[in-house]
């Protein structure tokens, strides 16, 4: 070992070793020379990082990762449901908190916490907003560690249990509550975008990314093209939904016209919070509770679960029969079968009192 050369350099052989502890971490690198060596001991001390060919890399902020992940997100998806408008509402969640100009090395497992506390607690997001949150932020660090932008570990956050216990639905009575406070509260657009999830089915995305020309008036058909499942699907009007597809239709200059422009989605989220709080409704009612309460009353009005499945653009059968217990046929035949069974066991006697047996 040669005791002249600085703290942190080693030499092996004709080669010299560069290791430092940075931010907590060791980072190392294997030099030709000595004087290589010394300016990576430089770059790493100024928090500067080698790739695999010495190029110098900084760490990047977190409005920088943010950018270039989603950037690469949009460029890489097979189709067109990821686009840069979709991102928007998270990233101003994830970067209003960090803030944008906070490097990535600076996100410790304290903070990646207090945000858990900050999305639960305070802002009453649901699990699976949330879930989806802590994703995002977990897979942009990782992004830039694996391109030499990051040099610590990334920070997960913690996952919240999503419930598959009891299946959240409005009843008439909550629905006719639900529509009486958004027209009372001058929000008409809200109460039509409400009655229509609640008719269709549609997930919020795709009643959003909905446009004029995916809508026949004649036929009375909505034809869904972007799908969760990548399979377009058709559901039929009801005279509610044709009644605000005319209305709507009135304001529509090109067929080519999303149905719903004139909708803030962000806003639509804020107000039914809103809602939510003033009518005193738990957080499990949330705007997809909306999709399974259609999914129920087609059911529970009888219509085939294979045909509900259709409707829904479920993926498989199993999906659908999540809401099996909403289907009176069922249950009808199943205690008609126990009747039938019952008609023909007649007690023998009376039981009249009992005696325990005597055991030896």
């Amino acid at each position: 070992m040669d005791n002249n050369l600085p703290k942190g350099i080693t030499k092996r052989g004709a080669k010299y070793r560069v290791s430092c502890m940075v931010s907590g971490k060791r980072t190392t690198a294997t030099c030709k020379s000595l004087t290589e060596a010394l300016e990576a001991l430089q770059r790493f001390r100024r928090g500067l990082i080698d790739d695999e060919h010495g190029a110098e890399h900084a760490v990047w902020t977190v409005g920088t990762a943010w950018e270039q992940y989603i950037d690469y997100r949009v460029a890489k998806a097979v189709n067109s449901t990821s686009n840069h408008k979709k991102f928007t509402w998270y990233g101003k969640i994830i970067l209003n908190y960090f803030g944008p100009a906070l490097s990535l090395d600076d996100i410790t497992q304290v903070k990646v916490t207090d945000f858990y506390d900050f999305l639960t607690i305070e802002k009453k997001y649901s699990a699976s907003c949330t879930n989806y949150l802590g994703t995002l932020l977990y897979q942009m660090q990782l992004f830039a560690q694996k391109r030499g932008r990051k040099r610590l570990e990334p920070k997960r956050m913690e996952t919240r249990t999503i419930t598959k216990g009891r299946i959240r639905f409005v009843s008439e009575a909550e629905e006719a509550q639900i529509l009486e406070w958004f027209r009372l509260s001058g929000k008409d657009d809200e109460a039509n975008l409400f009655s229509f999830y609640i008719d269709t089915g549609l997930r919020k995305t795709e009643g959003l990314r909905l446009k004029f020309n995916d809508v026949d008036m004649q036929t009375g058909r909505i034809t869904v093209w972007e799908t969760k499942t990548n399979q377009p699907r058709t559901v039929r009007m009801t005279k509610r939904v044709r009644s605000i597809m005319a209305g709507l239709k009135l304001r529509s200059i090109s067929p080519s016209d999303h149905v719903f422009a004139h909708m803030s989605e962000r806003r639509f989220y804020r107000d039914w919070l809103e809602m939510r709080e003033e009518l005193g409704f738990d957080d499990d009612l949330v705007i997809h509770t909306c999709r399974h309460t259609c999914c129920t009353r087609l059911l529970s009005g009888g219509v085939n679960i294979r045909t509900v499945m259709a409707w829904m653009g479920h993926s498989n059968i199993q999906m659908t029969q999540r809401y099996a217990h909403f289907i009176p046929r069922t249950l009808d035949d199943a205690v008609d079968a126990l009747d039938k069974l019952s008609e023909f066991v007649e007690p023998e006697s009376t039981v009249t009192s009992f005696r325990p047996l005597n055991r030896v």
